[in-house]
């Protein structure tokens, strides 16, 4: 597989771009701060401005020097702002399979726009030559599978004590995955 790196991806309402130091406050005020989206996640909710400019800055940021790295910032172009994030949290060449994580800001939850992101997303991620995108949530997170399904991806079970949350608490996890290959 020959990786590109992110690449600017633009829907109807929203531009996935590469994150900017820029951001950083945007981030902090739309979804970084909030109990609410990181409930779910695997990193705790930032209490100052200056945990956004960290996480930014030694982590986000270099990966961008990988070509492997795909992480966009999701920007609604209504407001033009970051709101949320979608990326690839795994990948396997030899197996053709990328796994995709995401959040958004709470204010900005139920208007459809973690599927539009995640539908372009996968589109990029196929034609780049991956031939199944598979997504995971922690079962008590059933909103979650919901995008899922809205994105085309088919429900394969659940892998029982499968991963740690953000405390390291084993937790089981629900598996969705698509193939290139199916209707989207």
């Amino acid at each position: 597989m020959k990786h590109i790196g992110t690449k600017t991806i633009e829907t109807e309402r929203l531009i996935l771009r590469k994150f900017r130091l820029s951001d950083a406050k945007n981030m902090f005020d739309n979804y970084c701060n909030s109990d609410k989206v990181t409930e779910y996640v695997l990193w705790h909710t930032h209490k100052t401005l200056q945990d956004t400019k960290n996480l930014l800055n030694n982590m986000i940021l270099p990966a961008y020097k990988e070509k492997s790295t795909y992480r966009w910032a999701i920007v609604l172009k209504e407001i033009n702002q970051v709101i949320g994030y979608i990326n690839v949290v795994e990948s396997n060449d030899k197996l053709f399979r990328a796994e995709l994580a995401w959040a958004i800001g709470d204010k900005f939850w139920g208007q459809g726009i973690v599927p539009e992101a995640a539908k372009a997303v996968l589109n990029f991620l196929f034609d780049l030559g991956y031939i199944r995108i598979q997504a995971g949530h922690d079962i008590s997170n059933p909103k979650s599978g919901r995008v899922m399904e809205k994105i085309g991806m088919k429900f394969e079970g659940t892998r029982r004590k499968y991963t740690t949350n953000k405390y390291g608490v084993l937790v089981d996890s629900n598996l969705w995955a698509i193939l290139n290959t199916d209707k989207r």
